[in-house]
């Protein structure tokens, strides 16, 4: 393969006419003279659910593959948006662009699309893969949003250390002094973590399925992409090494955001814990106040009763009477309550 005839165009969120220009450059390499529809649709970022609803895949469409790679815009905002990079390849030509960036993360957006784009930097420069071939080119988008997933699992799990420990200082707080400490936000940031911890999971798990596709040789292309007259897998040998360790890595990332997820729900648990706490407090405190007032409250009327006037007045002891009666009133009210296990 002339090596020097190979020619990557990278777009970040282009414009139509740039756009129609990269798929006339791409369609003059192809027998079939034009993109099939899907591809098309993908490279123009007309599949909403691309961004909300990512699906990480890679096909053969006759003589070049098509390909789609997803990572999280954010971690910290509790929605689910997805930077989408859409790609095309065959033996002349590349064409990988990138969709999905919001404002507030248009930094991310470039930093990432500069690490898939750029011709070398330090991490490359110990490496053989280049831009100059089209398989190498797969490799070094699916390195990059593996390493990409990889910082925003570390943040996640940052965050989630956090919070852990938040509420566990706050459980084995003895003075019980922030336990009067509305938990309204603290679950709402568990939530926002429990909702990104959900929304990456298909993302890695799609990847992983293209890698192992690509590893499995369940990926081939007709002529003129491989030279010959049968259809072939569209790697070298080494490039399916570098694929299948970014294979094992993926299966790193899954089990990292599995123990990220059962450190969420652990969360929620210790949280429930400290709301029951709280309320148990705010009742012993509202008990406590109760009994505070009860006596008082029972010594005026007791003996706030018109003695003089009661039925029995003349016979007996109006406040001896009135105080057997409140005394039988009182035991009767213990059996019924004991009985019932309010006891």
């Amino acid at each position: 393969m002339p090596q020097s005839s190979f020619k990557p165009i990278f777009l970040d969120h282009p414009s139509p006419s740039e756009l129609e220009f990269a798929f006339n450059s791409f369609e003059e390499n192809l027998s079939s003279g034009k993109l099939h529809i899907t591809a098309r649709k993908g490279l123009i970022g007309e599949n909403d659910l691309s961004f909300t609803e990512p699906f990480p895949k890679i096909e053969s469409h006759d003589t070049y593959l098509y390909g789609v790679f997803a990572t999280p815009t954010d971690i910290d905002d509790g929605q689910s948006k997805f930077f989408s990079i859409q790609f095309v390849v065959n033996e002349q030509i590349a064409l990988v662009v990138l969709w999905g960036s919001d404002e507030h993360v248009a930094g991310r957006a470039r930093d990432l699309f500069s690490r898939i784009s750029e011709t070398a930097n330090a991490q490359q420069a110990s490496s053989p893969l280049s831009q100059e071939d089209p398989g190498d080119i797969f490799v070094r988008i699916a390195r990059v949003i593996c390493e990409d997933l990889q910082v925003l699992l570390t943040r996640l799990n940052t965050a989630t250390a956090k919070e852990m420990i938040r509420i566990e200082s706050e459980l084995f707080d003895k003075e019980y002094q922030s336990l009067s400490n509305d938990t309204t936000e603290t679950y709402q940031r568990i939530r926002r973590l429990k909702f990104e911890i959900l929304s990456i999971a298909p993302v890695i798990n799609e990847t992983q399925n293209v890698l192992k596709a690509i590893t499995g040789r369940e990926v081939l292309i007709r002529p003129p992409f491989t030279n010959n007259n049968s259809d072939s897998a569209p790697f070298s040998a080494d490039q399916r090494i570098w694929i299948n360790d970014l294979l094992m890595f993926t299966r790193s990332l899954k089990a990292q955001r599995q123990g990220i997820e059962q450190e969420v729900r652990l969360l929620y648990e210790r949280l429930e814990s400290l709301e029951n706490r709280r309320q148990t407090a705010a009742q012993m405190r509202f008990a406590a106040v109760a009994s505070i007032l009860l006596l008082p409250a029972l010594i005026v009327g007791y003996f706030g009763q018109n003695f003089e006037f009661t039925p029995w007045s003349d016979s007996h002891p109006s406040w001896l009477v009135s105080g057997v009666c409140l005394t039988i009133i009182a035991v009767v009210q213990f059996v019924y309550f004991k009985k019932k296990k309010w006891f």
